[in-house]
């Protein structure tokens, strides 16, 4: 459904937020979205779901420095692609994990490939409201519940504040935190307005927005069907194998043919491989050039590939319900070439290319 991607400086009150949003979304579902501007037509979420720094155990301590920050960052990642969904709006309060744009932008396209909306909502705190409140945070539950100083000055100093002209930070709604004019140069609690959160506009956003998908160069659609795939993988390993085998028994002398004999290799003339003359062929290469072969052909479906198309201008057509021959050759009336002949053919001509 929706991506909800809660930004600020550390310690700026988006825990606190995001708790608040959550609540406000699951009392609309549970209302049906009753609210003026939302629509009854309009297909609603089932659950809401916070994924933080909590829920993959990532401490505050994590972004102290940048060898443990990375792999906190991966964990997080990892956590909210997994939560994303159809029918249930994700808010990723990663903590100060959030403060860098091209993060969030890694979230962004994890919620295109999903192909779910995404909203940014920015906390806006100024830095002297947020140490004031780390430093309360740190009196009340601890140092394991707050930032350290120096690791705060980092994080305030490191922040990329959100843009709305940017397509990862839109459509973009602030959730602003300011200082009171007439509070005093030591900052308390009474001196600090935090506005109201603009429930309305978020759950707009997330139920009736505009979801971005991605390109298919981004997240291809595979239309290969996982017959043919099996077949791609079984014809190529059958044809490394035979001349594993026969270099095991008989060597590979250059320039001499090595016959390609398997029982599902059945067509009108028989297959050989023909060792270069100026360079050994050993396992590891065969093995590379096969899985080279293999990656080459198996993003599209035979019926469209490169390599549907020469096997068919040569007689073998790919249906894995029934055989085809060319006309007019009695060889292939007599013996019609299987599917995998026609893989094994094609992949003999690339590996004597290669090697």
């Amino acid at each position: 459904m929706a991506l909800i991607i809660v930004s600020g400086l550390a310690s700026s009150g988006r825990s606190t937020r995001s708790a608040l949003i959550k609540e406000d979304l699951e009392r609309r579902i549970k209302n049906g979205g009753a609210a003026p501007s939302s629509s009854s037509s309009a297909r609603l979420p089932t659950r809401v779901v916070i994924v933080s720094d909590h829920d993959v155990h990532v401490a505050r301590s994590a972004y102290s420095s940048q060898r443990t920050e990375k792999p906190a960052r991966a964990s997080y990642l990892s956590a909210v692609t997994r939560a994303l969904g159809k029918d249930t709006v994700v808010i990723a309060d990663g903590g100060a994990g959030l403060n860098i744009k091209g993060f969030r932008y890694q979230l962004w396209c994890a919620a295109r490939e999903v192909g779910v909306r995404c909203v940014s909502v920015h906390v806006h705190a100024p830095p002297q409201v947020c140490r004031f409140w780390n430093g309360k945070r740190r009196q009340e539950k601890g140092d394991d519940a707050s930032y350290d100083d120096e690791t705060l000055d980092s994080l305030l100093m490191r922040f990329e504040e959100p843009n709305a002209m940017t397509r990862w930070d839109s459509p973009l709604i602030i959730v602003p935190t300011v200082v009171a004019p007439e509070a005093p140069t030591l900052i308390s609690q009474e001196g600090i307005l935090v506005e109201s959160i603009p429930f309305d506009d978020i759950w707009d956003a997330a139920t009736k927005g505009s979801a971005n998908k991605a390109p298919d160069v981004v997240a291809p659609t595979r239309s290969t069907t996982a017959n043919y795939l099996s077949i791609l993988e079984s014809s190529t390993q059958n044809v490394v194998s035979s001349i594993l085998q026969h270099q095991s028994s008989f060597g590979l002398q250059p320039g001499s043919e090595v016959p390609i004999n398997h029982p599902s290799l059945t067509g009108p003339s028989p297959l050989t491989f023909t060792p270069p003359a100026d360079k050994p062929v050993t396992m590891a290469s065969l093995q590379r050039i096969r899985r080279q072969f293999v990656r080459m052909h198996s993003s599209g479906s035979a019926q469209v590939s490169e390599l549907g198309n020469a096997a068919r201008s040569e007689g073998v057509h790919f249906s894995l319900t029934s055989h085809a021959s060319q006309p007019g050759s009695k060889a292939s009336a007599a013996q019609p070439p299987s599917i995998e002949f026609g893989v094994a053919k094609r992949f003999l001509a690339f590996l004597e290319g290669a090697v």
